[in-house]
């Protein structure tokens, strides 16, 4: 068949082998993580024997195992540091040994009353991490109960136990949670601003590449000069600007009929339109330059990121921490809606704004260079 005979056609098994193999590559990320230094608070409101039995299970829990990195990394903080530190991102979970620890466990039995470890759960920073990080600490606990559990049966021997004491005897120690910037289930269980932040660089990729297909399309046919160059470029920017205020509020409509809680429909409707205006001046400036082949970058940029937006960067194999997860454009667009739902920020996001800021600006100033790139002479 003549057909077989076009090497095209070969390309199409190679192309899907390459793009399934983008794709796979997702698979090393999230097919088996391993969990490293998940950073958690350590907080100790009390002092005695059986407060140092805690610090002493914390110091065993933060070692790793055959010398492998641990799992856990704990902290040592302040009572009243700690609602800060988790706005601030700097941890998952918080270990806390309330005042009066050691009295209750000292008098357990006497008192017929069980201790209480309490445990704080930063779910905004990630729900995915913050969960690792209540079954770690869910276990800890349950090490010591146990632990206090056998040494009192012990103490009591062959003798009969009350049975109000019963509950007692089997668990002295009982876990007590608190949520912080917690997540819900209208946002999409906290998957809601990755899937807020992918359309605004899909727009932006799309829509960038159509712009740039109607530019090439003029400078053909057309010998500009300079000036009109500079004019082209400014109408390239405009229509940026359109696509990104079309990206923004059309996720943040779409948001709503999905039923998505948002903090103000008109703040992520400009957040993402920031974010995807910025991405499109990258995108943009990528195309002017080398042309076509930058959206198949941009693709693979974008398929190999896909596996780091959702995972905390504890979980990912240092692969991915080292050399994709800094060049995901989209991951910031994502931190920044994650800083608007749960930890109460405005426009602002901070680091993440700065970022996406610093992107636009970079794309921009790489876009308007390219003014002095060389030119085909055009057609007759």
């Amino acid at each position: 068949m003549r057909l077989f005979k076009e090497k095209l056609a070969w390309a199409a098994p190679l192309a899907v082998i390459l793009i399934i193999s983008l794709f796979s590559i997702n698979l090393f990320a999230q097919g088996n993580p391993q969990v490293k230094n998940l950073p958690i608070a350590f907080i100790v409101n009390d002092e005695g024997q059986h407060v140092e039995t805690v610090k002493a299970a914390v110091e065993q829990m933060g070692k790793g195992v055959d010398g492998a990195e641990p799992m856990i990394a704990f902290t040592t903080e302040k009572e009243e540091d700690i609602e800060n530190l988790f706005n601030d991102k700097q941890y998952y979970a918080a270990l806390v040994i309330p005042e009066g620890y050691n009295d209750a466990i000292e008098n357990a039995l006497t008192n017929n009353s069980t201790a209480t470890l309490q445990i704080y759960l930063n779910q905004g920073l990630n729900i995915t991490g913050a969960n690792v990080a209540k079954t770690a600490l869910s276990g800890l606990i349950t090490q010591l109960s146990h632990q206090y559990s056998t040494n009192y049966l012990t103490e009591l021997g062959d003798g009969q136990i009350d049975a109000s004491k019963a509950a007692v005897l089997v668990n002295p120690i009982v876990a007590q949670e608190k949520v912080f910037n917690p997540i819900t289930a209208s946002t999409a269980n906290g998957v809601a601003p990755t899937l807020m932040a992918v359309p605004a660089w899909v727009g932006a990729l799309i829509g960038g590449f159509i712009v740039f297909l109607a530019t090439s399309n003029i400078l053909k046919n057309e010998l500009l000069t300079r000036k009109q160059t500079l004019r082209l470029m400014g109408g390239q920017i405009l229509f940026g600007v359109i696509i990104a205020l079309f990206s923004g509020f059309t996720v943040a409509t779409l948001a709503t009929l999905a039923g998505i809680n948002m903090p103000s429909y008109f703040l992520v409707a400009f957040f993402v339109s920031f974010a995807a205006f910025c991405f499109f001046l990258l995108v943009s400036a990528i195309t002017a330059w080398i042309g076509k082949p930058a959206i198949t970058l941009f693709m693979v940029v974008m398929l190999l990121g896909m596996g780091v937006l959702m995972t905390p960067q504890e979980m990912l194999p240092s692969f991915f921490v080292n050399f994709i997860r800094p060049w995901v454009p989209i991951r910031f667009a994502s931190e920044g809606l994650r800083e608007i739902f749960y930890f109460g920020s405005g426009f602002y996001t901070g680091g993440s704004f700065n970022t996406i800021l610093g992107i636009g600006i970079v794309g921009l100033l790489i876009f308007v260079l390219s003014i002095f790139k060389p030119v085909k002479a055009a057609k007759k």
